[in-house]
Parts: C-alpha cells; structure tokens; sequence
C-alpha cells in the first residue's frame, strides 16, 4: 500500500475500509489543536492499576502539559486539574455505547474544575453521529498507517477487533507532532504488563512493536513490594 510522508493512505488505499474518508486533523477542536500547539508534554496514563501516586507526582505535572486519558479513566483521582485533559473513549459495537460514559466522579471533578480544560475524543465509531462542541469523533479505521494496517487475523482463526483505545489515542498523537506548530514530547506511563493478562481482542504484540520503534518515552514503573500489592488487591 503507498502512503505519502505524512502518514496519509492515498485514494486507492482510502476506500479499501471505512472511514478511511475522514480528515483526522479536521475533527480535532480548534481549542484542543491549540492545546496541542502549546503543549511541553503529552502524557499518556494507561489504566493500569500498578501506576501509583508517588510515579504521577514524579512527573510534576503542570499547565502547561496535556494529560490523556483512556475509557473508565481510573488514574483521574491523582491527576492535576490545572493540566489539559483528553479523555479518550472506544466504541463497543455490539452493545453501542463508548467505554467509560457517563464520567466517574473522579473525571468530573476534572471537568468541574474552575480552571478545566477537558475535551472528549470518542474512537472507532461505526456510524454516523452528530458532534458536539470540545468532542472529537473518529470512526473506524482511522487512517494513519499503523491503525490502518493492524492485524486482523490472529491464531486460531478468530479475528482480532481492531486497535485498543490507547493504542488508537497514542498514534494519533505521535502523527500530529509532526504537524507545523507542534513540538512536545511524547510520554507513556502504564503501557507495560505490570497490571496482569490483558484482554485478549487486541492485537499486544503488534502495538508493543510499533512503541518500542517510535520516539516515544515510556516511563518504566517501579518494582512493588510484595505488601503493596497485597494493600491494593485488599484494597
């Protein structure tokens, strides 16, 4: 399939799924696109219950940072209302609904806060749906080349159902930084195996390649104690 240097599928290769139509830079909220523009950092937090308070305050995060985060959200509670936030949510499309909507109260007390800056990206949509100010929609498949070509077929026949919603969030904005105008760095924290087995309808191996070859810093998190991972599942 050929691409051009900015990631984009030409015409051929656009009509080969849907949404291959959609114009990624275009849904973005001009507001956010700013955000983007002005932003040091771009952090990434993973759900993963292993991410403790100490690794979040180690980041110092700040306003002039964008924090993201993915579906159900469960790192919100430790996270700085003074930063941007991207709340990042996938599709189920046997059920229609997106992952971690309505916000919890953690989420929301971000997006109360006097001084928020909180915008809704919602993945993998599979039909057409109405916008609404500060949300971004994109549908199913977006088309950068990493999304556009996952795998599909898996051992054992069954098929996997597309990128996870981090994976989805993560190439996005490392596709975007390469924009005129936006220059932060990328940052990962959770994208690891240190919360157990992962559900298996996502391709793992692929999207732990594609992190381990781009210029994304991953934060490694620190070893537990054997205590603290008894208190959390006590907890």
């Amino acid at each position: 399939m050929e691409r051009s240097q900015d990631g984009t599928c030409n015409e051929m290769t656009l009509s080969a799924l849907p949404g291959g139509d959609q114009d990624v830079f275009a849904a973005l909220p001009d507001e956010l696109k700013a955000c983007l523009a002005g932003a040091s950092r771009v952090v990434l937090v993973a759900n993963n219950p292993a991410i403790s308070a100490a690794e979040i305050d180690a980041l110092s995060l700040g306003a002039g940072d964008v924090v993201v985060s993915f579906n159900t959200c469960i790192k919100a509670g430790l996270l700085n209302p003074l930063c941007t936030h991207v709340f990042v949510h996938g599709f189920n499309a046997p059920d229609a609904y997106f992952f971690g909507l309505p916000y919890g109260p953690d989420a929301m007390k971000l997006v109360e806060h006097p001084q928020a800056r909180c915008f809704t990206v919602l993945v993998g949509c599979t039909a057409a749906m109405s916008p609404l100010p500060q949300v971004t929609l994109l549908r199913e498949r977006i088309p950068l080349p990493p999304l556009w070509n996952y795998p599909v077929d898996r051992p054992g026949g069954k098929r996997y159902v597309g990128p996870s919603t981090g994976f989805n969030a993560l190439v996005l904005l490392d596709w975007l930084r390469r924009r005129a105008g936006y220059h932060y760095q990328l940052f990962t924290l959770g994208f690891s195996n240190e919360a157990g087995k992962l559900w298996g309808g996502h391709a793992w191996d692929y999207e732990r390649e594609w992190l381990l070859g781009s210029d994304v810093t991953s934060i490694k998190l620190q070893p537990q104690s054997w205590w603290q991972r008894l208190f959390k599942r006590i907890k």
